[in-house]
């Protein structure tokens, strides 16, 4: 089993922002399978690239994990005249959090893949969601449609809160997708992550949403593990 190097100080922040909504949680202290999909963070050293930061197991979620990651490119930058900023190279970096859902060992889920495309009504002041939808393969098999119910986005598309909650938060994190996740081979720790959310890069700062973020990645993770297990029999 491998070890984590270090825990990165964002990790406890990002702990603690979940505590306060409610969520608890514990940082991974082994090495889990979706995160040998990166680097360590601090193997990327002064090199552009996509490094993993660590991971939250999450105990009263629908979410079963959250694994940051982090992007960074270096920039040469020349001076500007008036700028605080001098010559020299500066790093720019972004970051993400991947929900992973777990499920057991023996289901199989098909190419499921969707992602949202918004239409963003420009306002003077303040531009706000006018609709969304969902693109992709949105079915869980590879089976005729109408044979059963396995086309995830009819659930999600249905719930009225999560609708809401969409409609109020896609204006930051633009797009969303839900996809078939299969961990690459490695001597990580197993977590039985099938299905991966996520958004966006972001500043640090706007990691940190508010709590209708929460709820909304919460009921999307809901609404899929239902629609899985219901089909369990199906995906086995």
């Amino acid at each position: 089993m491998t070890m984590q190097i270090t825990s990165d100080p964002i990790l406890e922040k990002i702990q603690k922002y979940f505590k306060d909504y409610g969520i608890t949680s514990s940082i991974s202290e082994e090495k889990l399978d979706f995160e040998s999909d990166y680097v360590d963070i601090n193997f990327l050293g002064t090199r552009d690239g996509i490094g993993n930061v660590g991971s939250l197991k999450l105990e009263n979620s629908p979410i079963d994990y959250i694994h940051i990651i982090k992007k960074q490119e270096y920039a040469k930058c020349d001076y500007a005249v008036g700028g605080h900023v001098g010559m020299g190279i500066h790093k720019h970096s972004w970051w993400k959090m991947r929900f992973f859902l777990t499920f057991p060992e023996s289901i199989q889920i098909g190419p499921f893949d969707i992602g949202t495309i918004s239409t963003i009504k420009k306002g003077r002041f303040h531009s706000k969601i006018e609709s969304f939808m969902w693109s992709g393969y949105p079915k869980l098999t590879t089976l005729p449609p109408g044979l059963i119910r396995d086309n995830v986005a009819e659930p999600l598309y249905h719930d009225q809160r999560l609708r809401i909650l969409m409609m109020k938060c896609l204006l930051k994190e633009r797009i969303i997708t839900i996809s078939r996740y299969s961990p690459s081979e490695s001597n990580a720790v197993k977590t039985n992550s099938k299905i991966v959310i996520e958004s966006k890069w972001k500043y640090q700062r706007d990691l940190f949403a508010n709590n209708d973020n929460i709820e909304m990645y919460e009921r999307m993770a809901e609404i899929t593990k239902q629609t899985i297990n219901n089909l369990k029999y199906h995906l086995i």
